[in-house]
């Protein structure tokens, strides 16, 4: 119950953010899974994080967050609203552990395959251990696209800005079956190069119009 409270106090708070200042849009809700699995989004800013978690809500989503975040206060409050703690030096072994178990629980949990946020709001080749992850927990992806929060607030601001226009879109799931035949290693790099591929198409659907259910 503690969950499902905090979870509405913090979209609440930043409804006024993204609800009124942004002027938030939301695509490909339809997309989304009932059950466990991946979703893998582009990473340019700060704000990535809670602009997923307010264009989902009611539904909680799981979240990896750096150790460090789970202060006292800042701790309980990430834990409540689905976020699990890596620790540096341990942070693969780490991953690779609690993700499937988080997806075989039902869980949907947010992953950037970038790893880190764009310099340039461009864009970047994936990291090689997603396809690994993808293979250990067996679940199709939801590619998904933000645009807009590189503008509001990007990693050379300081500061978010309190204007501007974002947007999130979920895409059609990707399910990696067919590319069991291959070798280990050969299958993690088509892994990674179709999700990053599948958000680049829709950034192009959204920039060529938003026509339609997003691909």
């Amino acid at each position: 119950m503690i969950d499902v409270i905090v979870s509405f106090l913090v979209c609440a708070l930043f409804s006024p953010l993204f609800g009124l200042a942004y002027r938030n849009r939301v695509y490909g809700r339809e997309h989304l899974p009932k059950g466990g699995g991946l979703l893998a989004a582009n990473h340019t800013s700060f704000l990535d994080p809670p602009l997923i978690g307010f264009c989902v809500y009611p539904r909680r989503l799981c979240y990896l967050a750096r150790g460090t975040l789970f202060k006292p206060v800042l701790g309980w409050i990430l834990r409540h609203i689905g976020c699990c703690p890596v620790h540096r030096g341990q942070g693969n072994s780490t991953i690779f552990k609690l993700v499937p178990q988080l997806t075989q629980k039902g869980k949907l949990v947010v992953i950037f395959p970038e790893g880190t946020r764009s310099k340039n709001g461009q864009l970047q080749h994936g990291q090689a251990g997603i396809g690994l992850l993808v293979q250990k927990t067996g679940s199709r992806v939801v590619p998904c696209y933000i645009h807009g929060t590189f503008e509001a607030w990007g990693p050379h601001h300081r500061w978010p800005k309190l204007w501007g226009k974002t947007t999130c879109i979920f895409g059609s799931p990707l399910d990696f079956s067919s590319l069991d035949n291959l070798d280990k290693k050969e299958a993690q790099k088509q892994i990674v190069l179709q999700i990053m591929e599948a958000i680049a198409r829709l950034k192009a659907w959204y920039l060529a119009g938003a026509h339609g259910s997003p691909p």
